[in-house]
């Protein structure tokens, strides 16, 4: 009951911060004049796009996905697993929110109608379904878990994804609109963050398969049907007598 009481407590912050910061961001782009059109490398009009570019870059390039890979491979090594992937998702959730909110407040998206500014708000809209999703959780060992946790690990799942892709096309925009500075530099640092980050998931995900290659020869995984012999071909299991890994211990087949 504490936990759940705890998660929704950290979740009702994230709210507040987000709407805190979002409103903010509304105030003051009300109260400032945009840059003139035709000189868009001088006033803050660059530094708003800028301001949106990293926080959306933050929020699905760092927060989200190290929360999803500390859920996914963490809660089996480490005792504090649960508290980082909240934090980090909560800190995703309040610097993605504050990005849209800029770019719906600073520049004429809903007017131009863009692949990037539709996909960006489906992308917002599964963020805030997890928050909810988040709260009604249901306890392990219930019926209803089940189909909960399917939807929150695809909506989770494609939020990333698709984030991903759309901030390769916001940096297609800001390219397009900006020739000052080394824009391309930034196709290359992102690319390499999601490199990164899919080495990371196929590494943790082989982490214990690496392990077990410092174990004996004749113990071997449970889906295997034929253990290799000294000369690399496969013996019979049960004239080998060979162990047999099992959740509940090992066993001589």
């Amino acid at each position: 009951m504490g936990g759940a009481v705890l998660v929704n407590f950290f979740v009702v912050i994230a709210l507040l911060l987000g709407w805190f910061g979002a409103t903010a961001v509304v105030a003051q782009a009300s109260g400032s004049a945009p840059a003139p059109a035709e000189d868009p490398n001088e006033g803050p009009s660059i530094r708003w796009y800028q301001a949106h570019g990293w926080l959306l870059w933050l929020a699905f390039g760092v927060f989200i996905p190290v929360g999803i890979l500390l859920s996914r491979y963490g809660q089996y090594r480490l005792k504090w697993w649960f508290e980082a992937h909240l934090v980090l998702q909560i800190l995703g959730v309040i610097t993605s929110t504050i990005g849209v909110a800029i770019g719906l407040n600073k520049f004429d998206s809903l007017h131009d109608h863009m692949t990037h500014t539709k996909l960006g708000l489906a992308i917002m809209v599964l963020v805030w379904v997890q928050v909810v999703l988040s709260i009604i959780r249901p306890k392990r060992g219930q019926v209803s878990r089940v189909p909960w946790y399917f939807i929150h690990w695809l909506f989770g799942t494609a939020s990333v994804l698709l984030a991903w892709y759309n901030i390769f096309k916001g940096l297609d925009l800001y390219v397009e609109g900006w020739t000052v500075g080394t824009q391309k530099d930034l196709y290359v640092l992102f690319s390499l963050n999601v490199a990164i980050l899919g080495f990371a998931y196929l590494f943790l995900d082989r982490f214990n398969h690496l392990m077990n290659q410092a174990k004996e020869q004749n113990v071997v995984h449970p889906n295997a049907q034929y253990p290799l012999g000294k000369q690399g071909k496969p013996n019979n299991l049960q004239e080998a007598g060979v162990q047999v890994q099992s959740t509940n211990g090992t066993s001589n087949v």
